[in-house]
C-alpha cells in the first residue's frame, strides 16, 4: 500500500475516486489528510466537519485480488464498521464502543467514527473518520476524552489497512 499525505483536503474519499479513476493503479492506496473542507458520509446532505487532529483517510483497495465478487459488495459496509469496532475497541482495551446500524460507532451514545464505502469495482473505496482529538458537534466523542488516550492518524493508517486486508481475506461471508 501507498500513502498519499496531505495538510487538507476537500474530501479523501472525493480525492480517492477522482485519483482511481484518473489513473491505472496496481496497487492499494491510503488518501490521508488532516484535515477535510467537505467531507461527506452516506447521506449527502449531511455535513461532516473534520477540524485538523482526527483521522480521515480513504483506502482504494482492490477486491479482484482478494478474490471478492461483485455480488457480496452489498456486505462490505456491514464487514467495515464492525472490523473498525473491534479495531478500535482494541486501540482504547475497551468493549464499549457500539454499532449504529449502517456505518457509525458510538461511545455513550455519542458518535465516535463512521464508514463510507463505494464500489468501483474492482476497487473498492472505504473512507473512514475517527474522531481522535476532538468532537466537532456536541453529539460527537472522541478517544482522547472518552479513554485519556492519545492516537494519531499516522499510527493507524497502516495498521488498519493490515487489518482491512486481513479480515477481507479471512472472512468467510465475503
Amino acid at each position: 500500500m501507498k500513502i498519499k499525505h496531505f495538510a487538507i483536503l476537500d474530501s479523501t474519499s472525493d480525492y480517492a475516486i477522482k485519483f482511481l479513476l484518473k489513473n491505472n493503479i496496481n496497487t492499494d492506496y491510503a488518501i490521508l489528510t488532516d484535515e477535510q473542507t467537505s467531507g461527506r458520509g452516506r447521506l449527502n446532505n449531511r455535513v461532516w466537519q473534520s477540524p485538523k487532529g482526527n483521522f480521515y483517510c480513504s483506502y482504494i483497495i482492490n477486491m479482484g485480488k482478494l478474490n471478492i465478487t461483485i455480488e457480496k459488495t452489498n456486505i462490505l459496509t456491514s464487514f467495515v464498521i464492525n472490523l473498525l469496532r473491534n479495531f478500535l475497541n482494541n486501540i482504547t482495551n475497551s468493549e464499549i464502543i457500539k454499532l449504529k446500524i449502517p456505518n457509525d460507532l458510538l461511545i455513550n451514545d455519542k458518535k465516535l467514527a463512521g464508514v463510507l464505502v463505494e464500489v468501483y469495482y474492482p476497487y473498492v473505496v472505504i473512507g473512514i473518520g475517527i474522531n481522535l482529538i476532538s468532537s466537532p458537534i456536541d453529539r460527537a466523542a472522541n478517544i482522547n476524552d472518552e479513554f485519556n488516550i492519545l492516537v494519531k492518524s499516522e499510527e493507524i493508517v497502516e495498521n488498519l489497512y493490515k487489518e482491512l486486508i486481513f479480515g477481507m481475506k479471512e472472512c468467510s461471508y465475503l
